[in-house]
């Protein structure tokens, strides 16, 4: 028998809603063992994201996760956060509880991320769902991380300038890359392989619908809970009412790459002018795999069947 390829795995996050749906999907993926949770202020302040997902991770039963606090605020710049996209409490219309029994580990984000990837060095793949900033810490104070890493992979870029697209894309600038600019710029200039998610991903090739969220909702108990924060996270700019699911494709595309498409890439960030505006070059030498397509349906699909595999999560 064929021996299962397994992903060690440190999920850097902000949730958010879509956060929360990548982290809860990632939890029981039998080829996925999650050394390190780390938080990020982002969506939300720090200490609200860090709840949320040990939120998450009581209501899953993974506490076994470690968690750690990362950084508080943006490198060099005050960011807004998005509880007008998240709600107040960043899970959409689902509330979590004020406070919660579990708690971070005794270590920095920056530190837990330098011992978790010399231990597994090579071995070991970063999912970023936030700004960049611990990870621009990270490179910045441990420059040797950026030859133990084995690959990041990251929703958040707008394809600014790419000739194919039309003016709402090509002006778009991105939450998680305008939100600290400076730290993107250090990840994509480390040399450290990198996936990327554009936000017209989630928004637009992958999309849930109307419909299929509520398909969702009638699954199961995992389901009704997804449903429960999609319901306050329909996306705002579209004549429907969808779902995007950039986070979400960000551990799809590390655990399924075959549902992608993508090109190899230079990728360049405007930290002044327009800060967070990012340009893409395609060209074969570039270190940055830029995802442009996805097989919807079988996405879907996948979503779906892990969904059901959670029948055991009775929480209503």
């Amino acid at each position: 028998m064929k021996k299962l390829q397994k992903f060690n795995v440190i999920i850097d996050t902000d949730p958010g809603v879509d956060d929360t749906a990548a982290v809860a999907l990632s939890l029981y993926d039998e080829q996925v063992d999650i050394k390190l949770i780390t938080t990020v202020a982002g969506n939300l302040d720090l200490d609200t994201v860090t709840r949320n997902v040990l939120h998450t991770l009581e209501k899953f039963d993974r506490t076994d996760i470690p968690v750690a606090k990362g950084a508080d605020k943006a490198m060099k710049r005050i960011s807004p956060d998005a509880r007008d996209v998240h709600q107040m409490e960043g899970m959409g219309n689902y509330i979590p509880p004020k406070t919660v029994k579990t708690r971070p580990i005794d270590m920095s984000a920056v530190d837990a991320m330098y011992e978790t990837i010399k231990k597994y060095k090579k071995d070991i793949n970063i999912i970023v769902l936030g700004p960049h900033t611990n990870l621009g810490y990270l490179i910045q104070e441990h420059p040797d991380v950026v030859y133990m890493i084995n690959h990041i992979y990251c929703e958040g870029c707008a394809p600014y300038g790419m000739k194919s697209e039309g003016d709402r894309w090509r002006n778009y600038v991105s939450f998680n890359v305008s939100s600290d600019p400076e730290a993107f710029k250090i990840v994509m200039e480390s040399g450290i392989p990198v996936t990327i998610i554009p936000s017209k991903m989630g928004r637009e090739l992958a999309n849930f619908t109307e419909e299929e969220v509520y398909k969702i909702r009638d699954m199961n108990d995992v389901g009704h809970f997804l449903f429960e924060m999609y319901n306050g996270y329909w996306e705002h700019g579209y004549p429907d009412r969808r779902i995007a699911i950039n986070d979400t494709c960000a551990f799809m595309i590390m655990r399924y790459p075959k549902l992608f498409k993508t090109k190899r890439s230079f990728f360049y960030v405007d930290t002044e002018e327009i800060p967070g505006k990012t340009m893409v070059e395609f060209n074969k030498l570039g270190n940055v795999n830029f995802a442009y397509k996805v097989n919807k349906k079988k996405l879907h699909q996948i979503f779906v069947d892990s969904i059901k595999k959670l029948d055991r999560f009775k929480f209503y």
